[in-house]
């Protein structure tokens, strides 16, 4: 990074070598602490001075990122962090974060054909851009390109509850079916050990993925688990049952029946023996292509294209859709995209933006009712930290770890103390962003925490 008198900070050459990266900062408002970035692209020559390309507009700290083989955009992230000014003081805390999103395109060194044949400037593959903003909470997930990014046209965004990995794209005039990126529904192997489907056990509130979801203080405990034990479970459901009556959600719930679920394993599942947890309605005939979804993941795919769109083409961005991230789509000139419906037929370029969201808490729940060896001692969960492995671009598949802070009663064989404690465990899961299932890897044993430790979110009882 170096600096130059006209005050732009010079970031280095895009990793393609065409262009050199700069930007400048404004200070708009010095009592409260407002900055306005600019980012600049400059076409690079052999033995010719730097010119202004392209000026690209945000207000963001900035990291700049490429994907491996994809020279056709860059990917911004931006982040504030607390500060001394009184806004900052007033609008934020310790505990959250705003994170921003943008997605540029690259503009070209000499004009397309696309460019050539469009009269009001720059085509949609040089002109758009991408941008979505979401609060996490403490301990704030890290940005890891290496991992995020290294899938072409796929970017992977932990928003704290939840893993979105966001597809985007442009097709060509002509490509009225382009193909799905993420989400085909046909996985890279035919074939997965101990695949035996298994239903959800409760069905997330479709208002919230935070609703708590409640153990059935109706059913029989199991025969090796201590009286006292079960009296201090009973206990602890009737108090979120009579907290669910009072905020009234009790009522939504009667007539919802629990569905199969399998045996816990006695022992954590190896990663080379995964537990893979399918759709509850997996093989079965469904009417619209969203019952087909697994409950624990949400997809949703539109199509942006420059210029005016027939309002019955247009498309709802975010109607009934409370998990995806909601993303403001522009070209250079700040002018927006129109979205089409899935029925409208265009011809022309467009840009396709495809998400794929995980609940981690329902993940978590799953992973511990059934593939947990200490299931049975476990009361709720506090706090957790989502760090992702590994992401393979030939399997389409993420390796993530959950470090979790929960509360368990002790073993059956220790019926000495009734309250239960605080642990640590680890669990690690893999994510096919071809179907949407995911499937367990292992199971840590629980690890008792001596200094209670108070966490940013609280967890859903099993």
């Amino acid at each position: 990074m170096c600096f130059c008198p006209c005050r732009h900070i010079f970031l280095g050459f895009s990793k393609c070598g065409r262009f050199v990266l700069s930007y400048t900062s404004d200070v708009l408002d010095d009592d409260f602490s407002f900055y306005s970035y600019h980012l600049y692209w400059w076409h690079f020559q052999g033995h010719s001075k730097l010119r202004l390309d392209e000026e690209i507009y945000s207000d963001l700290f900035l990291t700049v990122c490429e994907w491996p083989s994809d020279s056709s955009k860059v990917i911004v992230f931006g982040f504030n962090t607390s500060g001394n000014g009184m806004i900052m003081n007033m609008m934020s805390d310790e505990n959250h974060r705003d994170i921003y999103i943008s997605t540029v395109s690259a503009p070209p060194t000499s004009p397309c054909i696309d460019c050539r044949e469009s009269g009001t400037g720059p085509c949609l593959l040089h002109s758009f851009m991408l941008h979505t903003k979401y609060q996490v909470v403490y301990p704030f997930p890290t940005f890891q390109p290496a991992f995020q990014l290294k899938k072409d046209h796929v970017v992977l965004l932990n928003t704290s509850y939840s893993l979105v990995a966001c597809a985007i794209s442009v097709h060509p005039a002509g490509d009225q079916e382009s193909s799905r990126i993420l989400y085909s529904k046909q996985s890279h192997h035919s074939t997965r050990p101990n695949s035996s489907p298994s239903a959800s056990p409760c069905t997330p509130s479709s208002s919230s993925s935070q609703s708590p979801h409640l153990p059935d203080p109706s059913s029989p405990p199991p025969p090796e688990t201590p009286p006292a034990v079960t009296r201090a479970r009973e206990f602890v459901a009737g108090i979120f049952r009579r907290a669910r009556e009072a905020s009234g959600i009790e009522h939504q719930d009667k007539g919802e029946k629990a569905g199969p679920s399998r045996q816990s394993p006695s022992q954590p599942a190896e990663p080379d023996s995964p537990v893979w947890h399918r759709p509850a309605g997996e093989g079965s005939a469904h009417k619209s292509n969203r019952s087909e979804e697994p409950s624990y993941v949400n997809y949703s795919r539109l199509r942006y294209v420059l210029g005016e769109v027939p309002e019955n083409d247009r498309a709802s961005e975010y109607e009934d859709d409370k998990m995806s991230l909601p993303f403001l789509v522009t070209d250079l000139k700040g002018q927006h995209l129109k979205p089409l419906n899935d029925k409208a037929c265009f011809q022309g370029q467009h840009l396709c933006v495809e998400q794929l969201t995980l609940d981690f808490e329902y993940v978590i729940n799953e992973v511990i009712r059934h593939d947990a060896s200490w299931s049975q001692q476990f009361c709720s969960f506090s706090d957790y930290d989502i760090v992702i492995l590994e992401m393979c671009p030939d399997t389409n598949k993420v390796i993530m770890n959950i470090g979790l802070l929960l509360l368990a009663f002790p073993p059956p064989q220790e019926d000495t103390q009734l309250r239960p404690k605080t642990h640590h465990t680890s669990l690690k899961v893999a994510w096919d962003l071809d179907t949407g299932v995911f499937s367990t890897l292992s199971v840590d044993d629980l690890t008792e925490v001596k200094v209670a430790v108070s966490g940013a979110r609280t967890g859903r009882v099993a």
